[in-house]
């Protein structure tokens, strides 16, 4: 297997990863949706609201408030013993009255290694008079368990392999045609400038000879994108995920044993 990586930012990692089949590169996809943890809200204690909105609706909202995660401090809840618990969660509060629209920026956490993503997030609208105050308490949980904890999103797609044949007239309908930009004008015929970009839709085809272009999907080689709402890094999340799978592999020998 080869890896190449193609776009690194901090919430969003491209690879072009060949020489492997479409089930390894599925099981990674798999593994960053359910099998990387992270914070999340999993008890609210509400002492008070006065407002329009139920508890377990203003419960829900906070328990879908993505929170930066330390996955070097914090431990799961199964592996926390006794006095383990400032490793094990971290706890928020919440107490405003209205006239005001209530965001996520206005809840108070003990860590502030562990908060909102985004502080620009809205929780609910509260008119004069009304009060909201309330404790909680946010856990390392796992997304295949309930999608609160999900890092983000992972998707791959194969590469095409792009042939100009003896038909090309040098045209440049797919030129202008191709919304990826793949193909370019060459001294005799179409030449292929950005492989890697094609999505295989086929409008060069359509708009061309036919037999002037052809599309082969190449079954061992792929486009992987890992795209993080902001959680954690969309590195440590395909290390993460990477380290998960490894565990799973050896558990997996020692039952076989």
């Amino acid at each position: 297997m080869r890896v190449k990586v193609l776009e690194s930012k901090p919430n969003k990692v491209k690879l072009h990863i060949s020489g492997t089949k479409p089930v390894i590169v599925n099981s990674l996809r798999r593994a960053i949706l359910g099998l990387v943890p992270a914070m999340a809200i999993t008890e609210v204690n509400i002492y008070e609201n006065t407002s329009v909105m139920f508890d377990e609706y203003i419960a829900h909202r906070l328990a879908m408030i993505p929170l930066t995660t330390d996955l070097k401090t914090y431990k799961m809840p199964e592996e926390c013993e006794g006095g383990g618990y400032n490793t094990c969660s971290v706890d928020l509060s919440l107490d405003v009255s209205g006239p005001k629209m209530v965001y996520s920026s206005d809840l108070k956490t003990t860590d502030p290694k562990v908060k909102p993503v985004s502080g620009k997030i809205p929780i609910i609208e509260l008119q004069p008079g009304q009060r909201l105050r309330l404790e909680a308490k946010a856990t390392l949980g796992y997304p295949e368990e309930h999608v609160r904890w999900q890092v983000g999103n992972a998707a791959y797609r194969y590469v095409f392999n792009v042939k100009i044949g003896k038909e090309c007239e040098n045209c440049l309908e797919c030129v202008k045609a191709c919304p990826k930009k793949v193909l370019k004008k060459g001294s005799k015929k179409i030449e292929v400038a950005n492989p890697l970009e094609c999505n295989g839709c086929g409008i060069c085809k359509e708009v061309c000879k036919k037999g002037a272009i052809e599309i082969i999907p190449d079954t061992t080689s792929f486009i992987f994108t890992i795209e993080t709402n902001g959680q954690m890094s969309a590195r440590d999340a395909l290390n993460t995920a990477v380290s998960a799978l490894q565990k799973k592999v050896s558990e997996m020998r020692e039952i076989m044993k």
